[in-house]
């Protein structure tokens, strides 16, 4: 084993501040047998499969990363071959499909169904395991998932049934009690909240429109009442909120973790605009981190804590480094036209997709011509920017096929146990 772990090629690309499923070193650890038999060249399911229910919104979000993510591609003479929009104006939008719930339930029966047993390696051993889809999220790229919620909710129940981790990203206006109710068995529910009063909620989520204050308070109290049915019924679901760190509404954020707190939320997770369009300027940057260091000192608790998806003022870590994409051998993305797509946020009119999992089986699609084709265009034919967790997630995996290709793939698993049993980040669940 190795001992030191100064000498692992893996610490640089391991966040040490973010813990469990937060944490890209979780991939490999969590997923090792998956990552080991794709490495071999085994076509196994995805771990997660993400999914975009509806394309349509209750709120108008300054940030939506919807909005700023247009996709892009020229030729060698920089003139512009395409330029496809995903945004909440467009002209265009993806056809809603998966909001009929029989399209919903066909989607998910083929996802909690799809299986493949695959050879891979693990403690020096070769071995052969059954690979299936351990988790299923909803969330939206300029949609709001419960948007279609009467679809969400008899597939809330079969995943439930069939013992698949789920949870859903929303803004929680349109959280009524049934969804409340459906989504007690679930693994987490994470709650956008982004500001600390009304007028700035209003402001940045409903383009300035007064019943955006009414939202706000909306939201604070259907997260409210989910914690209350959460105690009262012994559920175990994850409650977290978020707050997208903007030049209008960073002073805010100790006020909103005050609010989340006294709601009852597990966590708050931190980000700045994905974009990188709006960041914070350096005096917005050192006032912020003033109050992030207040929140620790006077609200963070073992049962309410922080994380800082984007640490304040370091922007740097945005941005797309990799070349190659892994993690989408890994994760699956599924448009509200029911279409897989190479990740959630590729999903748009014209955009690349590998087919329909309506017309075909999910399995069919999964593994088909189509997506080994598109598979070698990443990520050329991919949109500027990257989820936060799949672009640190790449910088990791580009390391560890670099070790698996020098030194082996059981090398490789050594420097991740060492980084486990090392505390390079908290393990959880």
């Amino acid at each position: 084993m190795i001992r030191d772990l100064e000498l692992n090629p893996l610490i640089p690309y391991v966040r040490s501040d973010l813990p469990g499923r937060f944490n890209e070193l979780d991939v490999l650890r969590r997923h090792w047998g998956r990552f080991a038999a794709v490495s071999q060249g085994a076509v196994v399911p995805p771990y997660e499969v993400l999914i975009h229910p509806s394309s349509g919104c209750n709120l108008r979000c300054a940030w939506c990363i919807g909005d700023h993510v247009p996709l892009e591609l020229w030729d060698e003479d920089r003139e512009q071959l395409v330029m496809l929009d995903a945004a909440k104006g467009a002209s265009d939008r993806l056809p809603d499909h998966l909001t009929d719930p029989a399209n919903m339930l066909k989607l998910i029966g083929d996802i909690v169904d799809y299986r493949v047993k695959a050879p891979y390696r693990q403690k020096g051993e070769d071995r052969s395991g059954v690979f299936k889809v351990e988790a299923v999220s909803f969330s939206g790229l300029i949609g709001e998932p419960l948007v279609a919620r009467k679809a969400l909710i008899p597939a809330f129940g079969l995943l439930a049934e069939r013992g698949i981790r789920y949870g859903i990203f929303t803004n929680a206006v349109l959280m009524d009690e049934a969804c409340i109710e459906a989504l007690l068995p679930a693994g987490y529910v994470h709650i956008s909240i982004d500001a600390g009063t009304p007028e700035t909620y209003a402001q940045l989520k409903y383009g300035g429109r007064p019943a955006g204050k009414a939202m706000f308070e909306r939201a604070l109290a259907n997260l409210a009442r989910l914690v209350q049915r959460r105690t009262e019924t012994g559920s175990d679901v994850e409650i977290n909120t978020s707050f997208v760190m903007y030049p209008e509404n960073f002073h805010e954020v100790h006020s909103a973790a005050a609010l989340i707190r006294a709601a009852g939320a597990d966590s708050l997770r931190l980000k700045q605009d994905n974009s990188g369009q709006r960041p914070l300027g350096p005096d917005q940057a050192r006032h912020a981190a003033q109050l992030i260091g207040r929140i620790r000192a006077e609200l963070e608790t073992d049962s309410f804590r922080l994380f800082e998806i984007h640490r304040v003022g370091q922007t740097g870590e945005m941005a797309r480094s990799c070349s190659t994409c892994s993690i989408t051998d890994l994760m699956a993305a599924v448009g509200s036209d029911g279409c897989l797509y190479p990740c959630n946020y590729h999903p748009r009119p014209g955009g690349f997709s590998y087919g329909s999992a309506l017309e075909q089986p999910f399995a069919a699609v999964w593994e088909g011509e189509l997506r080994r084709q598109l598979r070698g265009r990443l990520p050329v034919i991919c949109p500027k920017v990257c989820d936060p967790f799949k672009n640190r997630s790449n910088r990791l995996l580009a390391e560890a096929k670099s070790v698996v290709a020098a030194d082996g793939i059981d090398r490789l698993e050594e420097h991740v146990t060492d980084l486990v049993d090392g505390g390079a980040y908290t393990v959880e669940g």
